[in-house]
């Protein structure tokens, strides 16, 4: 009897952790799914914005590949990425991180070299 009732505690515990890492993986692909909707929004307003300036500019395919890569190599690597950088706070002068908004030394807004990163 006292086998059986440690038995019934192992088997509701694996059901919890079966449970948990159910609900885990319904979040990752929740996530997932969400990501993938981001990821075609982007991309199709990214090819948008290339036709209107291709149309209205005269800009040329090559020219917006070499602009990709410039921006790309930016980081020192030609990984398909903008990496974050060190920059240094213009108000403090401490090195504080190209992601951050404020220094965290002092709490001043970090000028970015470029919008996006």
């Amino acid at each position: 009897m006292i086998w059986d009732l440690y038995q019934q505690q192992g088997i509701h515990a694996a059901q919890r952790t079966a449970q948990r890492a159910s609900s885990k993986a319904e979040d990752a692909a929740a996530e997932l799914a969400r990501l993938k909707r981001q990821v075609e929004h982007l991309t199709l307003v990214s090819q948008a914005m290339w036709e209107l300036l291709r149309q209205h500019n005269g800009l040329t395919d090559e020219q917006l590949r070499a602009q990709v890569l410039e921006v790309d190599l930016r980081d020192g690597a030609a990984d398909g990425k903008i990496a974050a950088q060190t920059l240094v706070c213009g108000n403090c002068g401490n090195n504080t991180h190209s992601r951050r908004k404020l220094c965290v030394m002092c709490g001043e807004l970090v000028e970015r070299p470029h919008i996006f990163e």
